[in-house]
């Protein structure tokens, strides 16, 4: 269980930064990124929902950790809940505010995960 969720988390600060780096270089081109990246962004979601889960399963059945290895795996769902709100305010630009939550989610994974090792 310990490796489905360090290789799911990983994956997860992957996908991410691949959004936010995808973003980037499109708002330089200045053109629309295209459907691939929202499947990206789906299959981060899905994910990210997955980590949710396993590390709920494994709070309960293996006892705590550091508070702060939860906080940083509660807040990328915070984060995607504003990054769907401000989508709905800027139509033709939805993909800005998922590429801007990309960049926190995968910071916030990466601290996630040094919190989990220990360091």
């Amino acid at each position: 269980m310990i490796a489905v969720h360090r290789i799911v988390g990983l994956s997860i600060g992957g996908i991410f930064a691949l959004v936010a780096l995808w973003g980037l270089f499109f708002w330089i081109r200045n053109v629309d990124p295209g459907q691939l990246f929202w499947h990206v962004v789906a299959a981060g979601q899905i994910l990210l929902i997955l980590q949710v889960v396993v590390g709920l399963v494994m709070f309960f059945f293996r006892g705590g950790m550091n508070p702060l290895h939860y906080a940083y795996g509660a807040f990328p769902l915070l984060v995607l809940y504003f990054a769907h709100r401000q989508k709905k305010k800027y139509e033709g630009l939805e993909w800005v505010a998922f590429s801007i939550a990309g960049l926190i989610i995968f910071g916030l994974q990466t601290r996630g995960f040094m919190t989990g090792l220990g360091m």
